[in-house]
């Protein structure tokens, strides 16, 4: 009997001992699944802020070296820089079955440190792009706030993917992307206002037809207008394969020139109303942008009051996707050509016209997507600037460094 009890208290015991692991084994099951369904939520949480909200970037640092050249143009330079140093917010406020809805703000923060601390006035605001566009499907969308005028192939290329280091002559001379530009605008590229885009003949991944149809202050970025007229533009775009693209471009518009002294007014020939001065653009060419190679070329010209200007540009060049990961190379040349004042637009008069000519030669390395290294050497040539002087040939170098994040 004693045997018994013995048996009996063995069994309940081992039974109370099986509970005990199966509620600890519950226990612990019940406390991964619930950790799995934290770290789920919380990565939900961060795909959606993904979604609203994207901060990227760059910074570029520049090694400029000039000879020094006769007359008044000289431009001996040796020197290093910061060229850009930009930030972008961007997101998708709402991507869903009624279209998409997205929005842009970039800043350069390099443009701060431009004016001089002396005169606050002087210091320009960092403040690129502040836009927002609504697509309710491929063929039409509407874009809204202060954003690149897509009018031109190379403009409309982002600094930090640009093969070259410095934009066409004709770009920065009739797209307001530089100092140079005609109408005294720096403004790269950009204007407040709003834009119509949308395509027909859809493929994968691309259309076939493209338009961009906009109205504009004229003014720039991060100012009013300062006239009563705006710029109107519109582009037609053909893309006959994914990486090639035709297009076809022309900007109506008016510009107050009125800050401009008596002897610089002179040179545009206009004898109207110095707040409503002709500025039209016009233009076309391709761009090939491919996995192995790029190739590029654009006519634009413009009228500014009577000064009629023209400008031309060919760029290629070849990409070599280096193996175990290593990155990619690449070069390149452009030949560039930009003429101000080159014909009074009846009887092409050329002789008080200024001619700028660049042979350019440009070599890269992409060693991972963050990190970008360009050096350019540049051959110019200066004609009958200025309406007098000639200037020889010039030689430039450029060292370019790019850090993405």
């Amino acid at each position: 009997m004693k045997r018994f009890y013995i048996l009996i208290c063995a069994l309940l015991f081992a039974g109370a001992s099986l509970s005990a692991q199966e509620s600890t084994k519950s226990t612990s099951t019940e406390s991964i699944e619930a950790r799995l369904a934290k770290i789920e939520k919380r990565n939900a949480t961060r795909d959606k802020l993904r979604q609203y909200i994207k901060i990227s970037g760059f910074i570029q640092g520049e090694y400029d070296w000039t000879d020094d050249r006769e007359g008044h143009l000289s431009t001996g330079m040796s020197s290093f820089y910061l060229r850009r140093l930009r930030l972008t917010f961007s997101g998708d406020l709402y991507n869903g079955k009624a279209g998409k809805l997205d929005y842009r703000v970039y800043f350069d923060l390099a443009r701060a440190t431009q004016g001089k601390i002396s005169n606050i006035k002087e210091i320009k605001s960092p403040l690129l792009d502040m836009w927002m566009r609504y697509q309710p499907c491929k063929e039409f969308g509407i874009q809204f706030g202060q954003f690149k005028n897509p009018v031109t192939f190379e403009a409309s290329i982002s600094p930090s993917k640009y093969d070259f280091i410095d934009f066409s002559y004709a770009v920065q001379n009739l797209a307001k992307m530089g100092s140079n530009d005609v109408a005294g605008l720096n403004v790269t590229a950009r204007d407040i206002g709003f834009m119509l885009l949308g395509g027909f003949v859809h493929r994968e991944n691309y259309s076939v037809i493209n338009y961009h149809v906009g109205v504009l202050n004229g003014s720039g970025i991060n100012e009013k207008d300062n006239n009563k007229s705006k710029d109107v533009f519109g582009r037609i775009t053909i893309n006959p394969t994914r990486d090639l693209a035709l297009a076809a471009y022309y900007q109506w518009g008016e510009a107050n020139l009125s800050h401009f002294s008596a002897e610089k007014y002179a040179e545009y020939g206009w004898t109207g109303s110095s707040k409503y001065v002709p500025m039209h653009r016009w233009g076309g060419g391709f761009n090939y942008d491919g996995k192995k190679a790029f190739a590029r070329g654009e006519y634009i010209a413009g009228l500014t009051g009577k000064l009629a200007s023209e400008g031309v540009y060919v760029e290629a060049g070849k990409r070599f996707h280096l193996p175990k990961n290593a990155g990619m190379l690449w070069a390149g040349g452009m030949v560039d050509y930009f003429c101000r004042n080159c014909f009074d637009y009846i009887h092409r008069d050329t002789k008080n016209a200024a001619i700028d000519m660049r042979y350019s030669v440009c070599v890269g390395y992409t060693p991972f997507k963050y990190l970008r290294v360009q050096l350019a050497y540049g051959l110019e040539h200066r004609i009958n600037y200025a309406f007098a002087n000639s200037r020889p040939f010039g030689n430039s170098v450029k060292l370019m460094v790019t850090g993405a994040f």
